[in-house]
């Protein structure tokens, strides 16, 4: 055999020993990931498991849990206690976290506006905030309506106890209005769809709180600066499979639904579906078009910092620039 033939021969022999090893080899690790859901499943919730089901964490080496939620501030604590990796809350709720002392940071928006609404019967003849006083408001107990109210209502002139917030379970509240038990609840105006369902169609009242002068930032995705020191790039890696899984659910809402439906048994696909339009209206804005979703204004986040903490000032002094960062940024435009 001559030294080129030779030369040949070992390579290729060479070539099928990598193959081979390659065959058995184990997968790259994936990094396990635990995302802490705000609610039960809603609509806001599909283009995660969109992303999931395209694959696209496990392009970015996560295995990604996700949990149910019991509410923002739920959500809030279990992120500070390490118990998940990010979490989903309201703005003004991780503002308040923060405020008393948690070691949080938010690392993108899921609404660019926010979706702080009231719900309730037409016929409760309710117009304005003013018409609110002296009304049963539904609301749990873990609710992020319940840190934002205060604030809200000193923008209107009310006194904050001047209406009786009534505990319920997140799932009860459709349920308790209807059987005319409380004058309204407090709900995110992305949930109009699931009231139609429980009150009629052309029986649902509203009013969106942006609509009132509250231009705040609403859901966010947030971390323990534990993490952003421990492993950054897990973030990063995090925000770009969400991302994605966004951009696929504005172009297909109805793939992301039937996603998020075929993983969590029990949920009404139809309903969610219809709920589409008001949370892509309030995620996917003139900002986040510009700049990429998620993408965090610091005046905005300012203007969000200065209504929650209104009429009660943190325990703990921070600026708006301690309570979020854009460094982690997708860069992705719907």
């Amino acid at each position: 055999m001559t030294l080129h033939a030779l030369s040949r021969a070992l390579g290729s022999a060479l070539l099928s020993v990598v193959a081979a090893f390659a065959a058995v080899a184990p997968a790259a690790a994936q990094d396990k990931m635990q995302l802490q859901l705000n609610w039960f499943h809603l609509a806001d919730h599909s283009p995660i498991y969109l992303a999931l089901k395209k694959g696209y964490y496990k392009e970015e080496g996560i295995d990604l849990a996700v949990l149910r939620g019991s509410g923002s501030a739920d959500a809030a604590k279990k992120i500070e206690l390490g118990q998940s990796d990010v979490g989903i809350a309201d703005a003004p709720t991780v503002l308040t976290a923060i405020g008393k002392g948690a070691n949080l940071k938010m690392v993108a928006v899921v609404y660019d506006k926010a979706g702080n609404n009231v719900f309730f019967r037409k016929s409760a003849r309710i117009q304005a905030p003013k018409d609110l006083v002296g009304k049963k408001i539904a609301v749990p107990p873990a609710d992020s309506h319940r840190v934002l109210w205060p604030a809200f209502a000193a923008l209107h002139g009310i006194a904050p106890d001047a209406v009786t917030l009534v505990n319920v379970k997140p799932e009860g509240k459709q349920a308790i209005v209807a059987a005319n038990e409380v004058d309204a609840s407090f709900d995110l105006y992305t949930s109009y769809a699931i009231w139609e369902k429980a009150l009629g169609k052309g029986d649902v009242g509203h009013l969106l709180w942006a609509d009132f002068g509250l231009p705040i930032y609403g859901h966010t995705y947030f971390v323990n600066n534990d993490l952003i020191r421990k492993n950054p790039k897990l973030i990063e890696r995090f925000l770009r499979a969400t991302h994605k899984g966004w951009k696929d659910a504005k172009a297909s809402p109805a793939a992301s639904i039937d996603a998020m439906v075929e993983a969590v048994p029990g949920l009404d696909r139809n309903t969610l579906l219809a709920t589409m339009p008001q949370i892509l209206d309030l995620c996917v804005t003139e900002r986040s078009t510009r700049h990429g979703l998620g993408w965090i204004e610091p005046e905005l986040m300012q203007k969000t910092m200065d209504i929650t903490f209104a009429s009660n000032k943190p325990d703990k002094a921070f600026s708006a620039a301690d309570a979020f960062t854009n460094q982690f940024s997708s860069k992705i435009k719907p």
